[in-house]
C-alpha cells in the first residue's frame, strides 16, 4: 500500500517547493490547455459583473472600478501558481450581507475604509485557519440553525434591494427575468438535466454556466429597449490599470488605515463570511479526490490548509490595494466541475488538472484586459450583477433550509435571518449572531461540546 502511494506521488506534476506551497509556472511545469483557455476568454467577462458593486457601493468611477477588477482577476492565478488545484471565485453568498454592512457607513473615504477592514479580517481568518488547521473544528462548533439563518438572510436582502426603490428590477425587469430564468432552469430543473443528456446544445448551454444567461439577458434587453446597444472600442486594445488612482483613492495608502472601531464592527461579519466559504474547501476536496481516482497517470495534491492560505493572501492583498465587495473565495464550483469532468476523459483530453484550471484563469485575466471585449459587454454589467445576486438568493435559500433539521432550527434560523436582513446597520451581523446563539442556548438547542452533523452534503454547495 505504501509503495503504491509512493508511486502515485512520483506521478505528481513537477513543482518548486516553497514552504506549504508548490510553485508552478505555465509552459515550464504544465502546458496550456486550449479548451479551457478559450472558455476563459469567453467567460472572463463575467468577472466584470463586479464593476457595478464598486461603482454603486464604493462610489468609484467606471474606469477605476474596472482597474480594481483587473487586479482582483490577476490574483485568481495565485492558486495554480502556489499549487492549489481549483478554479477560484468570489464568496458570492456574502454579497448581500457585505452591502448591508457597507451601507452603515457614509459614502466616500469612510466606506472604503470599512471595506478594507472587513476584507483584511476575512483574509486574516483564512490565514489563521490555514496555519492552525482549526477550520473544521470552528465551523462544526457553529449550530446548524445559525448557519441556516446566515444563508436565509441573503434571499431577503437581495430581493429587497432588487425590488426596492432604485433597484435594477425597475430598470431592466425583462432582461433580468430572462437571464435569471435561464440560469435557474439549467441549474435546478430535473427535466432540463434529463434532456441535456441527449441534446448537445442543451448540454453546451449548461456547461458554460453564466455565459448563455448573460447573453439571453443582453438580447432581450436590447430587443425591448432596456439596454443600450453595445459599443466596440477598437482604438486601444489593452487596458492599462489606473495604478496611480488606485493607490491614491482606494488603497490603504490613500484613504488611511481604518480605525479600530471599524475592525470591531467588521469582525462578526468576517466570521460569518468564513462560515459561508468553508463548505467550498470540502467541496474542492471531494472534486479533486474524484478526479484523482479517475486516472492513475497523475497524483493531484489538494491541501485545505494551503487553500485557506492562498484565499487569505488574495483577500489581504486586495484589502491593502483594492478592496473588493464580493470578497475572494476559494472556489467557483461550476467551472471546477467543468474542468474536472474533462480531465476525467483522459490524458488526451487534458494532460494535468492544474494545467486546465490555470489555463482558464490565465485567459480570464487576459479577457478583462481586452478593451473591445469589455466595451461590447459593458451595457450588461448592471444586469449581470443582478443575475449573480438573484441566482445566489435561490442557492442560499435552498442551502439555508437544508441546514435546518428540526422545528427549533427553522424557528431560530428564521428569526436570525430577519434580524440580519432588516437591521440595516454595520452591527447587523453582530446582532444576528447574538440572537442566533442566544436562542440556541435559551432553548437548549445546542451543545458546544458536541460536534454537529451537517444537514447538507457539501458537494451540493455552489458559489459564482
Amino acid at each position: 500500500m505504501a509503495r503504491a502511494a509512493r508511486q502515485r506521488r512520483e506521478n505528481e506534476l513537477p513543482y518548486i517547493p516553497f514552504g506549504p506551497f508548490q510553485i508552478r509556472f505555465p509552459f515550464i511545469h504544465y502546458k496550456i490547455e486550449s479548451v479551457e483557455f478559450i472558455q476563459g476568454l469567453i467567460l472572463g467577462v463575467t468577472a466584470l459583473a463586479a464593476v457595478p458593486y464598486l461603482e454603486q457601493y464604493l462610489g468609484l468611477p467606471y474606469e477605476l472600478a474596472w482597474s480594481c477588477v483587473i487586479i482582483e482577476t490577476m490574483l485568481y492565478m495565485l492558486h495554480s501558481l502556489l499549487g492549489d488545484p481549483v478554479v477560484p471565485g468570489w464568496i458570492t453568498p456574502t454579497l448581500p450581507l457585505t452591502i448591508v454592512f457597507l451601507e452603515g457607513f457614509p459614502m466616500g473615504k469612510e466606506r472604503i475604509q470599512a471595506m478594507i477592514a472587513l476584507q483584511m479580517l476575512v483574509g486574516l481568518v483564512f490565514i489563521f485557519m490555514g496555519v492552525t488547521k482549526l477550520a473544521d473544528k470552528f465551523v462544526h462548533a457553529v449550530p446548524n440553525s445559525v448557519k441556516g439563518g446566515i444563508l436565509l438572510a441573503a434571499p431577503v436582502t437581495v430581493m429587497a434591494g432588487q425590488l426596492g426603490d432604485g433597484g435594477n428590477m425597475h430598470k431592466y425587469p425583462l432582461a433580468i427575468v430572462a437571464g435569471v430564468g435561464l440560469l435557474v432552469l439549467i441549474s435546478f430543473s430535473d427535466k432540463y438535466q434529463e434532456k441535456r443528456k441527449n441534446n448537445k446544445f442543451l448540454d453546451l448551454v449548461a456547461r458554460y454556466g453564466n455565459l448563455f444567461p448573460y447573453l439571453i439577458a443582453m438580447v432581450v434587453g436590447l430587443l425591448v429597449g432596456e439596454l443600450d446597444a453595445p459599443g466596440l472600442e477598437l482604438g486601444t486594445f489593452i487596458k492599462i490599470p489606473q495604478f496611480k488612482e488606485i493607490i491614491s483613492q482606494v488603497s490603504i495608502f490613500g484613504v488611511g488605515i481604518p480605525p479600530v472601531s471599524m475592525f470591531v464592527k467588521a469582525l462578526p461579519l468576517a466570521l460569518v463570511c468564513y462560515v459561508i466559504a468553508f463548505g467550498d474547501f470540502v467541496t474542492t476536496e471531494t472534486l479533486v479526490t474524484e478526479a484523482r481516482q479517475s486516472r492513475d497517470d497523475e497524483y493531484i495534491d489538494f491541501n485545505s490548509s494551503r487553500s485557506n492560505l492562498v484565499s487569505g493572501l488574495r483577500n489581504l492583498i486586495l484589502s491593502v490595494i483594492a478592496p473588493f465587495p464580493p470578497l475572494s473565495g476559494p472556489l467557483w464550483v461550476g467551472m471546477t466541475v467543468s474542468v474536472s469532468i474533462r480531465y476525467k476523459e483522459g490524458k488526451k483530453a487534458m494532460k494535468s488538472l492544474i494545467g486546465g484550471m490555470a489555463s482558464f484563469r490565465i485567459a480570464t485575466f487576459l479577457s478583462v484586459l481586452i478593451i473591445p471585449v469589455v466595451s461590447f459587454f459593458r451595457p450588461i454589467f448592471g444586469v449581470g450583477s443582478s443575475i449573480t445576486l438573484m441566482f445566489q438568493a435561490f442557492v442560499c435559500a435552498r442551502i439555508g433550509m437544508d441546514y435546518c433539521r428540526t422545528d427549533r432550527d427553522k424557528m431560530i434560523a428564521g428569526v436570525m435571518a430577519a434580524v440580519l436582513a432588516t437591521q440595516g446597520t454595520a452591527w447587523a451581523s453582530a446582532w444576528a449572531l447574538a440572537v442566533g446563539f442566544g436562542l440556541n442556548i435559551f432553548l437548549s438547542n445546542w451543545d458546544p461540546r458536541k460536534k454537529e452533523e451537517n444537514a447538507i452534503e457539501d458537494k451540493n454547495r455552489s458559489e459564482e
